[in-house]
């Protein structure tokens, strides 16, 4: 029987305490509608983007907005890669319709979706036939997952842990054990951490506690690989990382938990702003402008194009909208031109 070893620390606790006020409020917030889809759509992609991104896949979001439109190589592996995790994405959401607990065979459909077109089919939604080592650039052995033969009773073992205790731990807490321990397990030859980040995606979603599918937590691990790996690698055995203390891990999760739901405030209250400036409508690449401004305080040309990633003159075009709506203030200073928010 699975039975993690953690202690729940003040820290941990005053993450949690945030979290929780960080819910309230973005159940209280007034989106509208066709607000909310665009949250939602912003989420799959930067979720796609960063934990395709972590498992090495070179495409940055605006790439992998075409490639989810169908208007790149779909044979080439990083289009595959990127369609495939949009699609196991999007079956959480139907197959959590149902509202039934997680089962083994949810856990192999994940990875079958996961891995479509990208393994031999009979590696593909199956536990890995042998066993599985990670070994280093120099051909250092890392880390050794446990007996294939012992895969399916460990995944099956983790899931009744986590029916038994969905009422006793905050489902923070749940969602790290589970992330920490299904990557452990490793059951799978390839995409072990994409399915495990869809799986805690599947178990949010599916208790309500995902922020409507607007919260993405990939995006933290991405931003510092070395800290994700760092936090969650204890041991280079899978006997010894089953029973390790995990607090430390718990904390890292925790804290970007947190630090997630604040990024998505963040988005919120540039929806609010257009809101109350009459604006009820934006497109993506407005809000991504005004993401930036609300981060920075300002932005010019230059940046604008790191941001959106289309011609100067579109990019212009763009910041010209948004100063007409008055949304934007242009300030010039000498040779200097950028925009901030309009102060009415």
């Amino acid at each position: 029987m699975y039975k993690p070893n953690f202690n729940i620390t003040p820290k941990i606790n005053n993450w949690i305490a945030k979290i929780e006020a960080m819910k309230k409020k973005f159940e209280l917030s007034r989106i509208l509608p066709e607000q909310e889809i665009i949250l939602r759509y912003r989420a799959a992609v930067e979720s796609v983007n960063s934990s395709t991104s972590i498992e090495g896949n070179p495409l940055n979001k605006k790439q992998v907005e075409s490639a989810l439109a169908g208007k790149m190589n779909s044979w080439e592996k990083k289009v595959i890669e990127v369609v495939n995790y949009k699609k196991a994405w999007d079956w959480i959401e139907k197959r959590n319709k149902k509202k039934s607990k997680i089962f083994f065979k949810d856990t192999m459909k994940l990875h079958s979706l996961v891995a479509d077109n990208l393994l031999s089919e009979d590696k593909t939604g199956h536990v890995r036939p042998g066993n599985i080592y990670i070994v280093d650039g120099r051909g250092n052995t890392n880390y050794t997952g446990p007996k294939s033969s012992k895969v399916k009773k460990l995944i099956e073992e983790l899931l009744a842990w986590l029916e038994d205790n969905k009422n006793n731990l905050h489902p923070v807490l749940i969602a790290g054990i589970l992330h920490y321990e299904f990557v452990s397990i490793h059951p799978f030859s390839d995409g072990n951490g994409r399915t495990t980040r869809l799986l805690v995606k599947m178990f949010l979603n599916l208790i309500n506690y995902d922020f409507r599918g607007c919260l993405v937590l990939d995006s933290y691990y991405w931003q510092n690989l070395s800290a994700y790996y760092g936090a969650i690698s204890h041991a280079k055995t899978y006997k010894d990382q089953s029973r390790a203390d995990i607090t430390d891990w718990l904390m890292y999760f925790v804290e970007g938990f947190y630090r997630e739901t604040k990024e998505l405030e963040r988005k919120v209250d540039i929806l609010n702003l257009s809101r109350k400036t009459g604006i009820l409508k934006l497109s993506d690449d407005e809000i991504q402008i005004l993401d930036y401004v609300k981060q920075f305080g300002q932005i010019d040309l230059k940046e604008t194009l790191d941001v959106l990633q289309i011609p100067t003159r579109t990019c212009q075009r763009r910041l010209n909208v948004l100063v007409s709506k008055k949304i934007l203030t242009i300030i010039e200073k000498g040779k200097n031109t950028y925009y901030v928010f309009h102060k009415s």
